[in-house]
């Protein structure tokens, strides 16, 4: 008898509660979900947030470095060199690959999966554009269709590598389905894919500041104005928060860029800076969090 047709006879027939863990490549199937339409809820795990990992840990002394660069998966915090660290994300990598993705999904060409997703890393937190890593991949000598592409796209969301964020069109009050952005679930992960050996502290930065929004319970989307872009607004009933993240507005240029992108929104919601500064930047009714700050909060 098939799996999810035994898990509604269960709750047909019995006055109990069932949860139920494990691979997404089983779990997460269509089938499951159509058997018990209506009848279930969906709770997300995530890796450990900043703060949780500093509660593990009992210390902020270094955490952020490590958790950029290691991410927040909890059985990675079992080991304390670096290479053990690497081998069992690479471990926690091959499983999803294997099972939740290449068994799941049918998808028969594990090297292009991954020239995908390094792309991605690579450019975490800028535009995406189904022309440019097309191009990208015919240099690596692959040619690959558009529907072939998103094909390969949507099994990276699916087993929850990459996290996609729409834009959204602040005067026009509409979602925006191109252009849009990835994002990874976990730091980690990205980590042991990335091309190179760290990935961009600022975009890592713009990366964690995204994961947070959601742990937080926010609806995030990239925000696009007529001169620009703000890089987050997040939305929660009938809260609305536009957000600015710089790894540092020390410099002057910097600062000014950050802070002209809340120029062309005119409504009243707040508008926060994010960065590592310890100086308050505060301007004009702009709130500047400090990263720790942010990430320190129990409800934003």
């Amino acid at each position: 008898m098939q799996f999810e047709k035994v898990v509604n006879s269960l709750r047909a027939s019995s006055n109990v509660s069932i949860f139920i863990t494990g691979s997404s490549s089983k779990l997460l199937a269509s089938e499951l979900s159509t058997v018990l339409s209506g009848r279930y809820v969906t709770f997300k795990i995530k890796p450990l947030s900043y703060k949780e990992v500093t509660q593990l840990l009992d210390t902020k002394d270094d955490v952020l470095d490590n958790y950029l660069k290691w991410g927040g998966l909890p059985n990675r915090f079992e080991f304390n060199d670096e290479e053990s660290i690497k081998n069992y994300l690479y471990n926690v990598y091959d499983s999803i690959i294997l099972r939740d993705v290449i068994e799941r999904l049918k998808l028969q060409d594990i090297n292009l999966f991954n020239l995908i997703l390094q792309y991605l890393i690579d450019t975490i937190g800028r535009e995406f554009s189904s022309t440019n890593i097309i191009k990208y991949l015919k240099n690596k000598g692959r040619e690959i269709s558009n529907s072939t592409l998103y094909s390969y796209l949507d099994a990276l969301c699916k087993c929850f590598l990459i996290q996609k964020i729409y834009r959204y069109d602040v005067h026009g009050k509409t979602i925006l389905k191109t252009l849009n952005k990835y994002y990874m679930t976990d730091l980690g992960l990205a980590q042991i894919k990335n091309n190179k050996s760290f990935i961009n502290k600022s975009y890592a930065i713009e990366n964690l500041v995204y994961n947070q929004l959601l742990i937080f319970g926010y609806d995030v989307c990239v925000g696009k104005t007529k001169k620009g872009e703000i890089d987050f607004i997040a939305i929660k009933t009938n809260e609305v928060k536009y957000i600015q993240v710089s790894l540092t507005v020390s410099d002057e240029n910097t600062y000014e860029r950050e802070m002209s992108a809340f120029d062309e929104i005119k409504d009243n919601y707040p508008k926060y800076l994010i960065t590592t500064d310890k100086l308050d930047y505060s301007k004009n009714g702009i709130i500047h969090l400090n990263l720790f700050e942010f990430l320190d909060k129990d409800e934003f």
